[in-house]
């Protein structure tokens, strides 16, 4: 028999309540054994992928939900974000080189789809046909480490 933890949880999108998220999304990575900067990039990837859902797919909207999944894929964590909100177009969810910023010309948005793939081994974004999207992004457990 195999073990699968799975954390649900369903958040109004007011970014206030995103520290919650985090929280949550950092104490389970230290409980399984990620370090402590580790974790911090997963989290700050984890607070994106919520952030980009409540700007982009709900227009900034409070009163809307979304979604977080964290749950146990063999050797990997999964965490998978959802919402009801206007589905997103893939090309804005593409993997592409990021230059160097130049600070006279740098423009809020569009690095955050990047910040993911550079956290996470696989990323996936599924956009529905007229609602909701879904965000799985897939990190590899660390080694245990053993006794000696």
């Amino acid at each position: 028999m195999t073990k699968q933890d799975e954390i649900n949880i369903d958040v109004a999108t007011d970014p206030r309540l995103l520290a919650s998220v985090r929280g949550l999304v950092r104490t389970y990575l230290q409980t399984e054994g990620f370090s402590s900067e580790r974790a911090s990039e997963i989290v700050l990837a984890v607070d994106e992928a919520c952030t980009n859902s409540i700007r982009h797919a709900y227009g900034g909207n409070t009163a809307a939900r979304l979604s977080l999944t964290v749950r146990e894929q063999g050797s990997a964590i999964e965490f998978i974000v959802k919402d009801e909100g206007v589905p997103v177009a893939l090309e804005k969810c593409e993997r592409r080189a990021v230059p160097a910023p130049d600070p006279t010309s740098l423009m809020p948005g569009g690095l955050g789809v990047q910040l993911i793939y550079s956290v996470f081994d696989e990323v996936e974004f599924h956009p529905g046909k007229t609602s909701g999207n879904r965000v799985v992004m897939r990190v590899k457990r660390p080694e245990k480490k053993t006794a000696q």
